[in-house]
């Protein structure tokens, strides 16, 4: 009789602890699909953080009304919605302290859907963004044209680039370097 209590004893505790684990269990679970929904949701701007995440970015002509006058140049994010990359470079590299830092002293950053209808005017003409992604010649994503305060192009880098690898980029353009030495000196001397 005593073992019999003792087994049910257990078969109780048991029970109660099993409980109290799917409580847990469906907690955890309730939490995990939160947590993967708001991800999602994230995701599905495709990186597009025109002023959502980062307030650095700006229309392209207001970076051409203020390119000039400032001296700065103007980098372009060429991006699209599906592209894995090009959430990765956002959510990674366009985040390091570093690279917003050297964004803020040389540069307009300008973002540009490779895929949009939208309009934006360069050089006085309009184009829907898709067809000046073209006219830059960029056929993959992301890719970062660099252009003058003059608005002239001075260099392009297709696909992902790391924040430490970036920032230098940044700078070589941004500080001009490049009109004296090839990145690669410059990159070896900094």
């Amino acid at each position: 009789m005593q073992r019999f209590t003792i087994e049910a004893k257990h078969a109780y505790q048991i029970q109660k602890v099993t409980r109290q684990m799917k409580v847990h269990y469906s907690i955890l679970l309730v939490v995990a699909l939160v947590a993967v929904t708001c991800n999602s949701k994230s995701d599905a701007s495709g990186g597009n953080t025109s002023g959502d995440e980062y307030d650095f970015w700006v229309t392209l002509e207001q970076a051409q009304a203020q390119a000039l006058d400032e001296g700065k140049y103007i980098l372009l994010d060429i991006y699209t919605e599906w592209c894995g990359f090009c959430r990765r470079m956002n959510k990674e590299t366009y985040a390091d302290t570093r690279v917003q830092e050297a964004l803020d002293r040389y540069f307009y950053p300008v973002r540009i859907d490779a895929e949009s209808a939208n309009r934006v005017t360069f050089h006085g003409e309009t184009y829907a963004m898709r067809d000046l992604a073209h006219a830059f010649g960029v056929s993959s994503y992301p890719t970062t044209v660099f252009i003058s305060p003059q608005g002239e192009p001075v260099a392009s880098q297709p696909g992902f680039i790391e924040a430490a690898s970036f920032y230098k980029m940044l700078s070589f353009v941004g500080s001009e370097s490049y009109k004296n030495e090839t990145f690669q000196q410059y990159s070896e001397s900094n």
